[in-house]
């Protein structure tokens, strides 16, 4: 049986160590949430967004340990990881609260009765949806699935061994309803059981957060399982939110101090840079470009690499270790042989025996460089001049990605303009890398295919949809 290890990013030592468990054991445990789903689907929404809230005070009370565990599992500085698990809190009470005011609610088309057709289109859970997260941002990857999949009326099994005792603690908080205890399983598999789970599971979607890379080898997987006619749903969706190399753009007229705040510091450097919708690119305008060089690199100079669980730490390890190191300084060499300037970082420090990367701003970019091509998960950041919007735009649109683009400016048509342009998952005027539960979550092209987490519609998309179609005339009521 393959082992599934982790280990601490900074110090080095296991931290986690556990043999997969086989099919047979997740079969087992799938028997049991189906069972739980095919009662709680019958629960109506606004009941089950009320066990949902109560499942999140244990989340609250893990607050520390969690926080800690995090810390010590990825990296992320403790204090960023209390952060996270606090928004995280507040994206799943908003969830609670959309469900609560109808979300659910059937689709009327009584606009559209007539003497013989009554008839409306129900949302209802799916059964059971498998979440495969992350760990760059373990609670917010986690609960978008988890949440949408138990208001919705699905039960949940849950891949968290990247950083396993977010996953545990998933499973502590929702074993918490009692007669449905069983809605939520954590489980610990290797590659080889989780392709297995998806192509011959008793499941009804997956959801998986990841590199695109990853997104392949699900979406092969699903194929796979459409040839199984062993199974009772063969054909089921893959909800797939991958990598991406988004783009942000400075305009002449921008707010420069909230741009740098925005673009560098919450855009950039969040997470060490360790994001799908953080800023990867950068381009400013000429009339601003030698203030926000000047500007970035005084915020990448006050940034402070370290031990994640002391407080001053701004930036943690790497994930990657010295491997996503190498590869982000042979970005970084490849555009200064191409003619780019090094304004600060671009040199590999250590610190208590761990390697980090200093934060890295490269100026005078063009698109004939890979750092400019290529997603950058770390704290490099590219820059370069525009002379005008539409050239900006057309810049900002020449990517394969397409999860999020952003611009900063005060004029409204300006900003008009630059969502008329572009076709991204989400375009942000002047803010980025930010998630909002109001709005949702979209991945296109090499980001994701569609798929839609939060917001309202995110409850619907993760629904089962009937049709009711009702011929009222010979009805008594």
């Amino acid at each position: 049986m393959a082992m599934v290890r982790l280990n601490n990013p900074f110090t080095g030592e296991t931290v986690f160590e556990q043999a997969s468990a086989g099919f047979g054991e997740v079969a087992e445990k799938l028997a049991l949430a189906r069972a739980a789903y095919r009662r709680w689907s019958r629960v109506p929404a606004p009941e089950r967004a009320r066990r949902v809230r109560a499942a999140l005070e244990v989340f609250r009370a893990a607050e520390d340990e969690i926080s800690t565990a995090i810390a010590r599992e990825m990296g992320k500085p403790k204090t960023a990881a209390t952060e996270e698990l606090r928004y995280m809190i507040e994206r799943a009470e908003y969830m609670c609260r959309f469900a609560e005011d109808g979300a659910l609610t059937d689709l009327d088309l009584s606009a559209y009765h007539d003497a013989d057709f009554q008839g409306c289109i129900r949302y209802r859970g799916k059964g059971i949806v498998y979440i495969i997260s992350p760990w760059n941002y373990p609670l917010f990857t986690a609960i978008n699935g988890v949440v949408c999949a138990l208001l919705s009326g699905s039960a949940v099994l849950l891949k968290h061994t990247t950083t396993p005792s977010v996953g545990r603690l998933f499973e502590r908080a929702f074993h918490t309803l009692g007669d449905l205890a069983d809605l939520l399983f954590n489980i610990t598999v290797d590659y080889e059981v989780s392709a297995e789970i998806i192509e011959r599971g008793d499941i009804d979607q997956v959801v998986f957060t990841g590199s695109v890379q990853g997104g392949r080898v699900i979406q092969q997987s699903i194929a796979r399982r459409a040839l199984n006619d062993q199974l009772d749903s063969p054909f089921i969706e893959a909800a797939l939110e991958l990598g991406s190399n988004d783009a942000c753009y400075i305009a002449e007229d921008a707010d420069l101090e909230q741009a740098l705040l925005w673009a560098v510091k919450i855009g950039r450097l969040h997470n060490a840079g360790q994001s799908c919708c953080a800023v990867k690119r950068l381009y400013v305008h000429e009339s601003l470009y030698d203030a926000v060089v000047e500007g970035a690199r005084a915020i990448m100079a006050a940034e402070v690499n370290g031990d994640p669980l002391r407080p001053e730490t701004t930036l943690g390890p790497l994930f990657g270790g010295r491997a996503a190191i190498d590869g982000l300084l042979e970005l970084v060499a490849d555009a200064t042989a191409r003619g780019a300037t090094l304004v600060t970082g671009g040199a590999r420090e250590t610190l208590a025996g761990c390697d980090f990367i200093q934060p890295t701003l490269v100026a005078g970019v063009d698109h004939g460089m890979r750092i400019m091509k290529e997603e950058t998960f770390g704290p490099v950041l590219p820059v370069m001049k525009v002379r005008s919007d539409e050239e900006a735009f057309g810049l900002v649109a020449d990517t394969r990605y397409g999860l999020t683009a952003s611009i900063f400016t005060r004029s409204r048509a300006r900003a008009n303009a630059f969502i008329e342009a572009l076709d991204f998952g989400t375009l942000y005027v002047n803010r980025c890398n930010f998630v909002d539960a109001r709005l949702g979550w979209i991945g296109h092209r090499h980001s994701g295919n569609g798929s839609l987490a939060l917001s309202p519609e995110g409850l619907r998309a993760f629904s089962s949809k009937n049709s009711l179609n009702i011929n009222g005339a010979a009805l008594e009521d």
